[in-house]
């Protein structure tokens, strides 16, 4: 089985990712780590150099070539669901776990972070935050197609853990 997690950028998909990685004993891929190594380069500089709608195109490449692991954990970019229809291919190939948290929670961890991330890095904070709430506004329609949904922004390993049971046995959507 495949679970991809999506979700804002700062919500913790990749540290998310690290533990239910170890949870279940399969790897992890990380698709904005596996674009700068399949193409040698950051993601600040495939944006600075090539501009978004690349960045976007090697997206739905990375899960087009991912498409045939099975037992893998996927942490995606923020706006992976959002281009390309690539939530669609992400429901086809496995389940999907939104990691959810308020704009205020995304600015407070922006603010916390070390990593400028690209389509951010030069705003100030009152930017920061606009842009946050415009852009989590636009993308939750993709989001929120996720087979489960779930609040990230102080989430405990034992809830992960009742999470993750969740999504391995049903088919539906769930809220939590």
């Amino acid at each position: 089985m495949k679970i991809f997690l999506i979700g804002f950028m700062y919500c913790g998909k990749t540290t998310v990712g690290k533990k239910i990685s170890k949870l279940l004993g399969c790897p992890l891929i990380d698709t904005d780590k596996y674009i700068e190594e399949k193409l040698g380069e950051s993601v600040e500089d495939i944006f600075k150099n090539k501009g978004e709608a690349f960045f976007r195109q090697q997206e739905t490449l990375c899960l087009y070539d991912i498409k045939k692991e099975e037992d893998i954990v996927v942490s995606t970019g923020g706006g992976l669901p959002c281009y390309n229809d690539n939530i669609s291919l992400i429901k086809s190939m496995g389940k999907s776990l939104y990691l959810e948290m308020t704009p205020s929670q995304i600015l407070s961890r922006a603010e916390k972070s070390h990593k400028s991330r690209p389509l951010m890095q030069s705003m100030n904070k009152e930017e920061k935050l606009l842009y946050i709430e415009k852009t989590l506004k636009e993308r939750e329609q993709y989001y929120n197609q996720a087979d489960i949904r779930i609040n990230a922004f102080s989430l405990t390993n034992f809830e992960l853990e009742i999470t993750i049971e969740e999504l391995l046995r049903t088919n539906r959507n769930v809220s939590y």
